[in-house]
């Protein structure tokens, strides 16, 4: 071996040596190739999915309009139970005449000759009826259940819009969670590319690496810090989305709690499970199945209209300021009509009620299809987003173990800041890829729960 080579081996030893001193010092705190870093402190008020779930259950828009939705349907409800009792009617008058009218009787032999008084120039009359519909109370049951099934409609629909919010929420706070553990993990490439670059520096001005290895270390780094920055964008436009859909202002100070632990187990053992419990707990199953009934009752109180309508009805009158009226009379009986003829009205209000009746029948078989394929697309999702969550897992293992050879060869002049550089991005990527495929596992599961009809957190069930 010359004398050249001895020395140019003996710098490249002081040169590397020397690098490697300062990277761990750089990363005394964390080593490279190690685990993702922990979650950053919170900027605001951490809180739990039920927690975000039960803000948003009271504060949402779609939420409380929902609510007050059921709240007219039960006032319309409330209006018709109403027909069934009697009503009490009441009319009155009051009449002033040009003048009184009075009828001479003209009678013999009696002087003067002597005036009746018909009717005073002032007159009033009072009337109070209670009127008991008979043949009508069958159309106002029809009209009642239809309103009480109206009720239970917009019931079911507040329990699908509190759902919807529910699954929202969820799905942004998960979506928050994972920007905000790839904005870690980007802080944690950048991190290791500033030691990266350090160590090239360092070597470079050794005379060991050429300048194209610190530049290609400079561009990662610039690179990472970009993609960090982008990151921390991602984090704030997903705080405001999550403090938006739970009704709070988007500039509200919340976090989300960190995850921790394994994600849960799917909650359908099978794609056949995910089926069958969809079409038996999907709340709109339940609110078509209703609306058929209202359709039917609907056709039925068309129906009732072809019945004469016949009322019972009582009456006191008081008149005042005429003879030949009683002043105070009474009478209870019957009142009864029928439109015998009406050029079809009638008929076509029943045409048109079965008409929707068999709309809502078609209605119903197409929404058990589309439920089903809904259920199934959400199980298949959810299993390929385990799958791919044990792939990534096992992926960032590798990744993290070709950073440590790289390294390690690197420091033995073995291998280029290129290779290095490389297995930092390879690393970042799988770090990043777990992440991914973490986060899109638990809103896939939970897209499961909803398509499946399983009660989502703080979500009460429909009555």
């Amino acid at each position: 071996m010359s004398r050249r080579t001895v020395r140019y081996a003996g710098a490249c030893a002081f040169a590397l040596a020397a690098a490697f001193v300062s990277e761990r010092r750089a990363l005394a705190e964390e080593p490279p190739g190690a685990a993702a870093p922990t979650t950053p402190p919170s900027t605001g008020r951490v809180m739990s999915l039920d927690e975000c779930v039960s803000v948003a259950m009271r504060n949402n828009p779609d939420a409380r309009t929902s609510e007050s939705e059921l709240d007219g349907q039960k006032a319309e409800r409330s209006g018709t139970s109403g027909a069934f009792a009697p009503k009490l009617h009441v009319d009155a008058a009051v009449q002033q005449w040009n003048g009184a009218f009075n009828l001479p009787f003209a009678l013999p032999g009696v002087s003067p000759v002597p005036v009746f008084a018909v009717r005073n120039s002032f007159t009033w009359t009072a009337s109070v009826s209670l009127i008991q519909p008979i043949t009508p109370l069958l159309a106002i049951y029809d009209q009642y259940k239809v309103q009480d099934l109206g009720v239970d409609i917009a019931a079911i629909q507040s329990a699908v819009a509190r759902r919807d919010v529910a699954f929202r929420v969820a799905e942004s706070y998960f979506e928050l969670l994972e920007a905000a553990r790839l904005a870690e993990v980007a802080a944690s490439s950048v991190k290791q590319l500033e030691a990266q670059e350090k160590q090239a520096q360092s070597l470079l001005t050794n005379g060991v690496i050429g300048k194209n290895d610190l530049l290609r270390a400079s561009l990662a780094l610039a690179t990472a810090r970009q993609r960090l920055i982008q990151t921390k964008g991602n984090v704030a436009i997903g705080r405001s989305r999550l403090a938006t859909i739970m009704g709070m202002t988007p500039g509200s100070p919340i976090d989300a709690a960190p995850f921790a632990g394994d994600p849960p187990s799917s909650p359908e053992p099978s794609i056949d499970s995910a089926e069958a419990h969809a079409v038996a707990q999907r709340l709109e199953v339940r609110a078509i199945d209703r609306r058929i009934e209202q359709a039917d009752r609907s056709k039925s109180f068309a129906k009732k209209k072809l019945l004469p309508q016949i009322n019972l009805v009582g009456n006191y009158t008081h008149f005042d300021g005429s003879a030949f009226q009683q002043a105070d009379a009474a009478y209870v009986g019957f009142v009864g009509s029928w439109d015998v003829w009406d050029w079809g009205t009638t008929l076509s209000g029943i045409a048109t009620a079965d008409a929707k009746l068999h709309q809502a029948q078609i209605a119903r078989s197409k929404l058990d299809d589309e439920i089903r394929f809904e259920a199934r697309q959400a199980f298949v999702q959810s299993t390929t987003a385990r799958e791919a969550l044990d792939v990534a897992r096992a992926g960032v293992v590798q990744a993290e173990e070709n950073y440590r050879i790289v390294q390690r060869r690197f420091e033995n002049a073995t291998s280029t800041s290129f290779d290095l550089v490389d297995a930092e991005a390879l690393l970042t990527q799988s770090r990043a890829e777990v992440e991914n495929a973490l986060y899109g596992y638990l809103i896939a599961r939970i897209a499961l729960q909803r398509a499946t009809g399983t009660p989502l957190p703080s979500v009460r069930p429909a009555s």
